[in-house]
C-alpha cells in the first residue's frame, strides 16, 4: 500500500495554522496603543515644524535651495542610523529600546533649539531623528506582535493616525510662535515637558508576549546573548535564506514612496511661500487641513487592509499619491494647490500605513525588529536621503522646484507595480503562518 508523501513546507504551514498565537486581553491592547501613540504624535509634530520652519531656518542661516536639500538629506541620515538601535530590540527586547529612545530624543530636541549655527542644527536634528525613528520603528513592531491577525492593519493605522495631533499642534503653533521673539527655536522648546511626561508613563509597558516566548526559547538553548558580535550577526540574518526576497521588496516599496515623499515635505512650504507668496498663516492652515483629512487615509487604509487586502489597498494609495503630488507642484492657483495638497497627504498617509504593515509582518519574531529597521530605516531611506539633494540641484536647471519634483513623481507608480506583481497577500494570516509560508 502506497504511503502518502510528506511535504515539510505544508506541514510547517499546518502547524502554524493550528498553533495558538499569544493573545493579550483587550484592555491591555488599548493601554499599549495609548502608551505608544505619543511617538506618532511627536513624529507628526517634529516633521511638521521642521518643514514649516524651513523658510525661516533658511533665512537664519542664509541657505539657497541646494543648501536646504543638503541639510534635509543630512538630517535624514540620523533616521537611517536608527537601524543600529532598532536591531538591539531583537536581542534585549522591545521595551528597553522604546523606553530609552524617548529620553534621548528629548535631549537632542532641546539641543536643536539651542543650536548656534547650521552645523550644530543639522547635527542635533540628525541625532534627534535617530532616536525618534528608532522609537517609532519599535512601536510598530510591538503593535504588530501584540494585536491579533484580524486587526493588525487597523492597529498600525490607529498608531499612525494620531500623528494628526502633532501635525495640528505644529501647524497652529507655527502661525503664532514663528513670528514671535522665540522664532523657530520656540517650536522645538515647546515639546520638552510633554516628552518627559511620556517617558515617565512608559514604565507601565510590558515586553511583547512573542518576544518573551523567544527569549525563553533562547535561554533553553543557551543562545540568549546580547554581545555586539551576536547582534551584528543577527543584523545580517535577514539577508540570508528565504527572507532575502522580502527584504528587497519592502526596501524597494519604501524607496518608491520616498522619491516623492521626501521632496513633498521638504519643499512644499518653501515652494508655497517663496514661489507663490503664501503667508505663514496660509501654509499652517493648509498643513492642518491636509492632515485632518489625511487622518481618514490612515483609517480607510486600516479598514481596507484587514477587509479588502494588502495588495489592492497599497497599490491604489501609491498611484493616487503620485498623481496628486504631480498636480501639487505643477499648478499655480491657491485653490488647486490646496486641494492637491490635501489629496497628497490623504494618499500618502494610507500608503504609509499599508507599507508599514507589510514591513512588520513579513519576518519572524527573532529578526522582526532588525528586518523592519533594515528595510524601512536603512535600505528603504536611500531615495529619501538622495532626493532632496537631487531636487535642490535640479531646481535651477529644470526651471524651478515644481519641475524638479515632477521629474521624480513616477516613484510610487513603480511601487504599485511591484506590489501587484511580487507582494504576497497577507490579510487574515497570523505572523506564524506568514513565517511558515516564507519557506515554501
Amino acid at each position: 500500500m502506497n504511503q502518502p508523501q510528506h511535504n515539510p513546507a505544508s506541514s510547517a504551514l499546518e502547524r502554524a495554522r493550528t498553533a495558538e498565537p499569544v493573545q493579550r486581553d483587550q484592555g491591555y491592547l488599548w493601554l499599549l496603543l495609548g502608551l505608544l501613540m505619543s511617538v506618532t504624535v511627536f513624529e507628526g509634530y517634529d516633521v511638521t515644524i521642521f518643514h514649516l520652519c524651513t523658510p525661516d531656518i533658511a533665512r537664519t542661516f542664509h541657505l539657497d535651495d541646494a543648501a536646504v536639500g543638503r541639510m534635509a538629506s543630512l538630517v535624514r541620515v540620523g533616521g537611517m542610523a536608527a537601524f543600529f538601535l532598532v536591531m538591539y530590540a531583537d536581542r534585549v527586547g522591545r521595551k528597553p529600546v522604546v523606553a530609552a529612545t524617548v529620553l534621548f530624543y528629548t535631549l537632542f530636541t532641546l539641543f536643536t533649539a539651542l543650536s548656534q549655527g547650521l552645523g550644530t542644527f543639522t547635527l542635533f536634528q540628525s541625532c534627534a531623528q535617530l532616536f525618534l525613528s528608532a522609537e517609532f520603528g519599535v512601536a510598530i513592531i510591538m503593535i504588530s506582535e501584540e494585536f491579533p491577525a484580524t486587526s493588525r492593519g487597523t492597529g498600525v493605522a490607529m498608531l499612525n493616525m494620531v500623528g494628526l495631533l502633532g501635525v495640528v499642534a505644529g501647524g497652529f503653533l507655527y502661525a503664532i510662535v514663528v513670528d514671535s521673539r522665540w522664532g523657530w527655536r520656540g517650536m522645538y522648546l515647546i515639546g520638552i515637558i510633554p516628552l518627559l511626561l511620556v517617558a515617565f508613563l512608559r514604565r507601565n509597558l510590558r515586553e511583547t508576549a512573542r518576544f518573551e516566548a523567544l527569549r525563553a526559547q533562547r535561554e533553553r538553548n543557551g543562545a540568549n546573548n546580547t554581545d555586539v558580535l551576536g547582534t551584528l550577526r543577527l543584523a545580517i540574518e535577514p539577508l540570508r535564506g528565504p527572507y532575502r526576497g522580502r527584504i528587497l521588496l519592502v526596501a524597494l516599496l519604501w524607496n518608491s514612496v520616498g522619491l516623492v515623499g521626501a521632496p513633498a515635505v521638504t519643499f512644499f512650504s518653501l515652494y508655497a511661500k517663496r514661489d507663490h507668496h503664501w503667508t505663514s498663516s496660509e501654509i499652517s492652515h493648509a498643513i492642518v487641513l491636509a492632515y485632518l483629512v489625511g487622518t481618514l487615509g490612515h483609517l480607510l487604509a486600516g479598514w481596507s487592509l484587514d477587509r479588502i487586502g494588502r495588495k489592492l489597498t497599497t497599490g491604489v494609495a501609491y498611484v493616487v499619491g503620485a498623481v496628486a503630488i504631480l498636480t501639487l507642484f505643477q499648478t499655480d492657483s491657491h485653490g488647486a494647490m490646496l486641494t492637491a495638497m490635501v489629496i497628497t497627504v490623504f494618499a500618502f498617509q494610507g500608503a504609509r500605513t499599508a507599507t508599514a504593515t507589510y514591513s512588520s509582518e513579513l519576518f519572524p519574531t527573532e529578526i522582526r525588529a532588525t528586518s523592519y529597521s533594515l528595510t524601512v530605516q536603512l535600505l528603504g531611506q536611500i531615495s529619501s536621503l538622495l532626493t532632496p539633494v537631487t531636487v535642490g540641484l535640479l531646481s535651477k536647471s529644470l526651471g524651478g522646484l515644481g519641475n524638479a519634483v515632477a521629474a521624480v513623481s513616477l516613484g510610487p507608480v513603480i511601487g504599485a507595480l511591484l506590489v501587484w506583481i511580487f507582494a504576497p497577500e497577507t490579510r487574515g494570516l497570523t505572523l506564524e503562518e506568514l513565517e511558515a509560508a516564507a519557506g515554501d
